[in-house]
């Protein structure tokens, strides 16, 4: 009588190949993201290499906002500790600042990586039509 167990073809449990070793990538952002991504992808067309240059342009835009923002910010802050004002309490207990420069911080690293992608692609936009002249 056989079983359906043993009527199955006998799997190999012989693992010969070692486990493979994890390597470290560093801390998961959106900017290491991005650049491991633009990293890994090289054959890129035309249209893509075109697009990925306007990269440059976003992280403009973001900069400019995110410098608002920040300035805004600063506006609440100075109006908390002006003397004769009432105080709002804007941002005073400390966690609360730490959490805002941690996130200012994040995007100011995307627009870092937003400008390099751009730049890169631009050279290498460049490049391929100077070779082909």
């Amino acid at each position: 009588m056989t079983t359906k167990a043993s009527a199955r073809p006998e799997q190999s449990n012989d693992n010969t190949q070692p486990p493979a070793e994890k390597r470290s990538l560093g801390p998961v952002t959106p900017s290491t993201v991005l650049s491991f991504l633009f990293n890994r992808v090289r054959d890129f067309d035309a249209d893509e290499l075109r697009f990925l240059s306007g990269a440059a342009d976003c992280a403009s835009h973001m900069a400019y906002g995110l410098a608002d923002t920040v300035s805004n910010i600063g506006c609440l802050i100075n109006a908390d500790f002006t003397p004769g004002r009432m105080r709002a309490g804007n941002f005073e207990i400390p966690d609360n600042v730490s959490s805002l420069l941690f996130v200012v911080a994040d995007q100011v690293r995307v627009i870092s990586e937003l400008t390099q992608i751009g730049s890169d692609a631009s050279s290498m936009l460049r490049h391929r039509e100077s070779s082909r002249v």
